[in-house]
């Protein structure tokens, strides 16, 4: 039994050469874990083959919305690279745990001496044991990166939302400008139908029924022009969808209702520079920045080796320490520091700058929103029905022989005009409202307590 005695003593000394291998996880990893869980469960669920609902037949703004956040390969690149940065914390906080195990006799005129026969454990001598604290602060900085992936694949959540409410915005606004056409060809084939009728009457000349019949035609073209855009319209939407080109998608039925906000200006800035996720992502880098300046400052500190033999007699053990001492690389070390300290100021700068762009960005938003409101209160309250009932009695006038077929079509062309910059500004609002709130990371039209946080 006393053979054993040294391969136990070298049991021992293993178990101290490994006991630098820990692995190091610094506090929040285990939350940002759970979140990234639970932002992925749509994405697991793909990986486990489980059917996405389809699309509903004629689906509302959120509806689509919904489904692209379910779908949409890109948002799903972005958890993936939050996983993998995820994944790299424990790997930078670990030592290696590599051994090198080495046996060694002498063999004299062909017979083997087991009394001189040597076995030695060692560190992989490629890879010196790290200070602690290097791993500390190697793990801190990857947690802080992987944060700011979290961050990113935040915002890229709420850009996508913002990409498809634009798309289905124009796609709803280009299906209106068509019905409004669509009317307003009604209206001229009207008017022709009484032109032809007092030509036959001698109280209109044939002029009168070209012209008639040129505002039809030009009316009907702008139809067709209008409906040639659907296809590549559609196309863009269902490539945020992740579907097919071609697949089908009902043209929207109406323009999407106008959505109150329940901010005031001053809270909405203040909004964009609390919760937005670049501003945010670069406050993580800028903590991982810190750390990275702490990590290349440790450098100095010496690595070190350790390695174990025994003889199977028991007889003679030995244990051998190594340092690696950075002697000549103090230039370099200083080179490091200094870097890492540039990398922190550039960040620090770029988020200085990132929350100045979006402080502008909000404000010209706003500025948008409120006068396209202003807009929207004057003419769908006052010039819109006035311009309505300016048709009705020019049809009524043309119709009696009191005015003149180009009195009526100027008036048809102001109300069709005036119709489509309603769409217009319609939409517009829409869609900046949309890019506030992607900013933000809040539905800007659901109230909340002024001091609670906004939904996410």
């Amino acid at each position: 039994m006393s053979n054993f005695k040294p391969i136990g003593r070298l049991a021992i000394a293993a178990l101290l050469i490994g006991l630098p291998a820990c692995t190091i996880h610094p506090p929040g990893e285990r939350e940002e874990r759970d979140a990234a869980a639970q932002s992925g469960k749509p994405f697991e669920k793909r990986m486990e083959n489980r059917q996405i609902a389809p699309l509903p037949q004629n689906p509302t703004p959120d509806q689509v919305v919904e489904y692209a956040l379910l779908n949409n390969a890109e948002l799903e690149q972005h958890y993936w690279e939050w996983r993998s940065a995820i994944e790299q914390i424990p790997q930078d906080g670990t030592q290696s745990a590599t051994l090198n195990i080495a046996a060694g006799t002498n063999i004299t005129n062909g017979r083997t001496s087991w009394d001189n026969t040597t076995l030695t454990l060692a560190k992989d001598p490629m890879t010196d044991i790290k200070w602690p604290g290097k791993l500390d602060a190697a793990a801190k900085q990857t947690l802080q990166n992987a944060k700011a992936t979290g961050q990113r694949f935040l915002k890229a959540k709420y850009d996508l939302r913002n990409k498809v409410l634009s798309a289905y915005y124009d796609y709803a606004l280009n299906a209106e400008l068509i019905r409004l056409e669509q009317s307003n060809e009604q209206l001229l084939q009207t008017t022709a139908t009484v032109t032809q009728a007092q030509n036959r009457a001698g109280g209109s000349s044939q002029q009168d029924v070209l012209k008639a019949a040129n505002e039809i035609d030009l009316s009907r073209n702008d139809i067709a022009q209008m409906q040639s855009q659907l296809p590549a319209q559609r196309a863009t939407l269902n490539a945020l969808l992740s579907r097919a080109a071609d697949a089908p998608l009902p043209n929207p039925t109406d323009l999407p209702p106008t959505r109150a906000i329940t901010y005031a200006d001053a809270d909405l800035i203040d909004l964009a520079a609390k919760q937005n996720p670049e501003l945010l992502a670069l406050a993580d880098e800028i903590h991982g920045r810190r750390e990275g300046i702490r990590l290349a400052k440790l450098q100095y500190i010496p690595d070190f080796n350790l390695s174990a033999g025994t003889d199977l007699t028991g007889v003679t053990q030995s244990i051998l320490g190594q340092a690696t001492i950075p002697i000549l690389r103090y230039e370099a070390l200083n080179a490091a520091i200094a870097q890492a300290e540039a990398n922190l100021r550039a960040t620090e700068a770029m988020r200085r700058q990132s929350g100045n762009d979006l402080a502008a960005q909000v404000l010209s938003d706003i500025a948008i929103i409120r006068d396209t409101d202003r807009q929207l209160n004057l003419f769908e309250r006052t010039i819109l029905p006035r311009t309505r009932e300016m048709v009705n009695v020019g049809q009524s006038t043309y119709e009696t022989g009191r005015a003149s077929l180009l009195d009526l079509l100027d008036d048809e062309r102001s109300l069709i005009t005036i119709e489509r910059l309603v769409a217009n500004l319609r939409v517009t609002r829409e869609k900046h409202l949309a890019e506030l709130e992607s900013i933000t990371t809040s539905d800007l039209s659901i109230p909340h307590p002024p001091d609670a946080p906004a939904p996410n």
